[in-house]
């Protein structure tokens, strides 16, 4: 089974980011690693803890989601966006690959990752739903790390989420 990245619920099948499970972990695995060493602010963070929670420990072939989905928010959505941008570029530049246990292959990660960046480069502020934020950090439990200064793994340096290391956890 395979996961599904889409801009939103109106995207032609064709234009679908679709990859194995496998495939699946290692794209978040290296977005997690630029965005952990990159982010700054708490809605940063937050968009990495986000993307960290896309772990396959929910169930293989689940992850994936919409890019209008994700927490982006209205008064912060510029700079979310170029932050966003600048971690597709590390993770395309290899940033903290050497953290892993395995080597990425680039053949299968670069075209996923020039995908998503169109995803992003898409995305406005009409395009954001106000309420996708407060509903994820409103289910999140007072001990979730996102709510818990954003603890990291000791091993990975990444932001950790209510699973645990997405790395950790990795299939891979």
């Amino acid at each position: 089974m395979g996961n599904i990245i889409r801009f939103n619920k109106n995207t032609p099948v064709e234009n679908w980011i679709c990859m194995s499970n496998l495939t699946t972990d290692v794209f978040i695995n290296i977005l997690l690693l630029s965005g952990s060493a990159l982010a700054e602010t708490d809605e940063e963070k937050q968009l990495i803890v986000w993307l960290a929670e896309r772990d396959q420990k929910l169930g293989l072939g689940t992850v994936g989601f919409d890019v209008v989905e994700m927490p982006w928010r209205k008064k912060t959505f510029l700079n979310d966006r170029t932050f966003l941008l600048n971690i597709i570029q590390s993770a395309e530049n290899k940033l903290d690959w050497e953290k892993l246990d395995y080597i990425p292959d680039p053949e299968f990660i670069l075209p996923n990752l020039q995908k998503f960046k169109e995803y992003i480069k898409k995305m406005t502020k009409d395009d954001i739903d106000d309420n996708a934020a407060s509903e994820w950090l409103n289910i999140a439990e007072n001990s979730d790390p996102v709510n818990c200064g954003f603890p990291r793994c000791k091993k990975h340096n990444t932001f950790l989420s209510f699973l645990g290391c997405q790395i950790c956890n990795s299939t891979v």
